[in-house]
């Protein structure tokens, strides 16, 4: 009887689908196992077909941070972004550690090596905020390139300086490179997802800022090195060849970056040009990232650890020398424990961040840098503190330095988790304006620098030990704006969500529809988009949300026709393609659920078949853009099947 077969049917469905959803869980399962161990599995590619190296989410962005590889574009973009600004950090201060040489061949005095301290962090305030313009317009690859290419030429230019106003200059044009740091961040922020890039942007950062103590404690043995190989006796022509080192790294580190890929799916100028990518806007980008007050506080809050770690790294050295009596060697090495401390411990200020952010949102981030930020003030004081009741000249006999060497790498690593904390934070401030307010923030520290160096270093009569006193209470002070730091949504780490009511801290808002520089959009590409890609679009259709209708397909196929046959339903005019529905999935979806998987993707069974012929013909002239293939289509007599094309 009919009754009993369509029972028959209906039981039959409900068996299949729930051994489909249990086998569905178990490769759920699998995959997610293999995602947490840095595996693709899914084999998900982008919007031109290339697998990508790493899982990703949905927005292609990296799941997991695999510093063990240098695959495209994830990896690649993240080890360049921290080289690049490595490079950059590395020739900025590498001077610091060869002030004994230096002061004396050029006639400086400690007020004119200040200043050319100050200039060297202060240089690139200005370019730190027109590198976010860069970034969020043309690419922070870019971006990054350019400033390592150009500053090559200053630094070559030390090697030349005759007196102190020269090498202010130089030190000035070379501090402009660390505009780098931006281009690093907002690289590194449109690669990786939202769980995992604080500890992805805290790494790229940290990992940079070991070129200040690598190049403490490199710059005293190239010395050496120099002097012994190529100008014995001759001090002050060595220090000026040791020049050539950081000269090369920025050269080379330049044009590698130019290797890298702007975002997941590509360069900026061909996502634009394709579609994928809204071209972004430099008015909106402005107005939106400087009108945005929790870039303000941050921007605050890095200059009291950033800016410490600049001044500490230009005064360490000095100070060893001076106050403790060491040998230039020895006072470079220990002063380097300062620097060193970035090949982990503005990472652990990221996974706190993250970590935190995970389990209370937003206020979780922000206590994981108020209190990372407070003990930074208190151990920069307890390093003051150590030698500040003595005489100058009882400090060498007191055999302290071991002590402020402990202190100093406790400060430090507290300096670079506040790093690490406010860079977790950025990304979530403003992603129409990434790359701007990762600017103003960066600026900031380097202002934050400017200004600790001229309140506690400059006097020609302060001493080293009360400025750290000095300096450290600030650092505690400034902390406290931390509570001031406020999301509508996710509220702050004093107020809970509209707690102020309707108040954003964004007091101008981007246009309606307006994307970051980051976003693309996937679903509007597809059409253009190789098979393979496509069919990763596909394979987010959920199972479950189609075979609801497969009971119903199975009735009508048995329904009578009025003379007693019967009639099977036909499926859609046009068999679909295995590479988008294959026959196991065909056998289980309805054809009504496969054609409304395909109506997701905008794309008719007709138009599949003209989108692979194009597709097809595109591997064969890589140098044709889809319109000119389809207007030559045409143009031949409007032909739309693979063999015509093939035709063109």
């Amino acid at each position: 009887p009919r009754g009993t077969r369509e029972s028959k049917v209906a039981e039959g469905t409900r068996v299949a689908m729930a051994d489909v959803a249990a086998l569905e869980a178990e490769i759920d399962r699998l995959h997610a196992y293999c995602e947490r161990h840095g595996l693709n599995s899914r084999g998900v590619s982008d919007i031109v077909g290339r697998e990508f190296a790493l899982p990703v989410d949905a927005e292609h962005k990296a799941t997991v941070l695999q510093v063990t590889t240098a695959a495209q574009p994830h990896m690649r973009a993240f080890h360049l972004a921290w080289l690049g600004f490595f490079s950059t950090f590395f020739s900025t201060f590498a001077p610091a550690p060869l002030m004994p040489y230096i002061k004396p061949a050029l006639g400086i005095s400690k007020r004119e090596a200040a200043v050319a301290g100050m200039a060297s962090v202060g240089s690139t305030i200005f370019f730190r905020l027109i590198m976010g313009l860069v970034a969020d317009t043309i690419g922070a690859r870019r971006g990054m390139a350019a400033c390592l290419l150009v500053t090559t030429l200053p630094i070559l230019g030390m090697m030349y300086v005759q007196d102190a106003t020269g090498f202010i200059v130089c030190r000035g044009l070379i501090g402009i490179s660390l505009a780098s740091f931006v281009a690093c961040q907002a690289w590194v922020s449109v690669m990786f997802s939202k769980p995992i890039v604080g500890l992805a942007n805290a790494t790229a950062g940290g990992w940079g800022n070991l070129g200040g103590g690598i190049t403490n404690l490199a710059m005293p043995f190239v010395f050496l090195a120099v002097r012994d190989s190529f100008a014995p006796g001759d001090d002050d022509a060595a220090w000026r060849l040791c020049f050539w080192l950081p000269a090369l790294l920025h050269f080379g580190t330049g044009l590698a970056t130019l290797t890298g890929r702007d975002l997941p799916d590509g360069n900026v100028d061909e996502l634009e040009l394709s579609g994928a990518k809204q071209k972004s806007r430099s008015d909106v980008v402005l107005k939106v990232g400087f009108s945005n007050l929790n870039g303000w506080l941050l921007c605050v809050l890095y200059g009291m650890s950033f800016g410490v770690e600049l001044t500490v790294t230009n005064e360490a050295a000095t100070y060893f020398f001076e106050y403790h009596g060491l040998s230039v060697k020895l006072a470079g090495a220990l002063a380097s424990c300062f620097g060193l401390m970035n090949l982990f411990a503005r990472s652990l200020g990221g996974i706190a961040s993250d970590w935190l952010g995970k389990r209370f949102g937003m206020p979780g981030r922000i206590w994981s840098l108020w209190i990372s930020q407070a003990l930074e003030g208190v151990f920069c004081c307890l390093l003051g503190l150590t030698t500040s009741g003595m005489a100058l000249e009882e400090i060498p006999a007191s055999n302290t330095a071991g002590r402020c060497v402990l202190l100093l790498s406790v400060f430090s690593i507290f300096v670079q988790m506040a790093e690490g904390g406010t860079y977790a934070i950025v990304p979530q401030v403003s992603r129409s304006a990434l790359g701007v307010v990762s600017g103003i923030v960066g600026a900031g520290g380097n202002l934050g620098s400017v200004v600790t160096t001229a309140a506690f270093f400059a006097s020609s009569d302060a001493r080293t030990d009360d400025s750290f006193i000095k300096m450290g209470l600030a650092i505690v002070a400034s902390s406290c704006l931390c509570a001031l730091l406020y999301w509508p949504d996710e509220g702050g780490a004093l107020l809970g969500p509209r707690a102020l009511g309707r108040f954003n801290p964004q007091l101008v808002l981007p246009p309606e529809g307006y994307g970051g520089a980051d976003v693309i959009d996937l679903s509007g590409f597809a059409k253009g988009a190789p098979a393979t890609a496509r069919s990763t679009v596909l394979s987010t259709v959920k199972l479950s949300e189609s075979v609801s209708t497969a009971s119903e397909y199975e009735s009508s196929a048995d329904a009578e026709n009025g003379d007693g046959s019967k009639e099977s339903a036909a499926a859609p005019a046009a068999t679909q393609p295995s590479k988008l529905c294959s026959a196991e999935l065909r056998s289980v979806l309805s054809s009504d659920a496969v054609e409304q998987a395909l109506k997701g993707l905008a794309l008719s069974p007709a138009e599949l078949r003209h989108e692979d012929a194009l597709d097809a013909l595109r591997l064969e002239s890589p140098g044709l853009s889809t319109d000119e293939l389809r207007r030559r289509a045409m143009s031949a007599g409007g032909a739309t099947d693979r063999s015509a094309l093939e035709l063109v």
